[in-house]
């Protein structure tokens, strides 16, 4: 499964450039029997192979978002595997599912009007991967006519992304969301902020402190770089939340949504 996969049922309020106007990331293959035009471009012996450094607030490791194996202070959290999230009173949590096999492969945390959506994924240990994506994501933004602007923030390099819709009612518009992403030890954290989130400093600011709390748990099983890491259902006692309760949308075809659909199950948090 891709970074960019897609999920189940549309939530307009938590909404990005579709996930098909993102290029998937491979590595360039020399043509067979083209050995002269390989050797041709092959990067001299002196030449210094350049990575892209690790991107992640400073105060990472004392501050969030944590590694497991960093000293992680104490806070309620709902552990869903490979991510412990912090959550607020009366805090909606959505798993974003996929519809064929149920993976959860993201969760979205909505307070108010403000949403942030989580997922996590394998990273190589000493190699950023935010950047790239950040370039990737610009450009399927723009190839959809919309504006990609990066914005340096509290988080690091953030990127703020307008794309113009169409409503059912046939007036046009531009929905507005904010990427941020936390190259983390062997594992990349990716946070979409949408509704309030992203036009209101204080809704901005609540949701930044949960994604500070957050904790990943990669695990030690080799995994591909950019390789999602599904989640696992948290354990919701009635005592800590309102119910679950199922959504009533109909289940589309995922390969026709965007990443940044909610799935169909719902809690929230007292």
């Amino acid at each position: 499964m891709g970074l960019f996969d897609r999920f189940k049922k549309e939530r307009p309020d938590v909404t990005s450039a579709d996930a098909d106007d993102v290029p998937d990331v491979t590595e360039d293959v020399d043509a067979p029997g083209d050995a002269d035009a390989a050797s041709a471009d092959a990067p001299a012996e002196d030449d210094e192979i350049v990575v892209d450094p690790k991107e992640a607030p400073r105060d990472r490791a004392e501050a969030g978002p944590f590694d497991v194996d960093d000293a992680v202070p104490e806070r309620h959290r709902l552990t869903m595997g490979a991510l412990a999230v912090p959550v607020l009173d009366g805090m909606q949590i959505r798993l974003e599912t996929e519809d064929k096999t149920d993976r959860v492969l993201g969760v979205t945390m909505v307070h108010g009007k403000a949403a942030m959506q989580l997922q996590v994924f394998a990273a190589p240990r000493g190699e950023g991967i935010w950047k790239s994506i950040r370039e990737e994501i610009a450009d399927g933004v723009r190839r959809r006519r919309g504006k990609a602007d990066e914005l340096y923030t509290d988080l690091g390099n953030e990127l703020v992304c307008q794309v113009p819709v169409r409503a059912k009612d046939g007036r046009t518009g531009v929905r507005v969301t904010r990427f941020a992403g936390i190259d983390g030890p062997r594992w990349f954290l990716r946070a979409v902020f949408s509704g309030t989130a992203v036009t209101e400093k204080e809704s901005r600011a609540e949701l930044v402190d949960l994604l500070r709390g957050v904790v990943v748990d990669r695990g030690s099983e080799a995994m591909p770089p950019r390789e999602l890491i599904a989640l696992t259902p948290p354990n919701i006692t009635a005592s800590a939340t309102a119910g679950a309760e199922q959504s009533d949308a109909e289940p589309g075809d995922a390969d026709d949504l965007n990443p940044f659909e909610r799935g169909p199950e719902i809690a929230e948090v007292r």
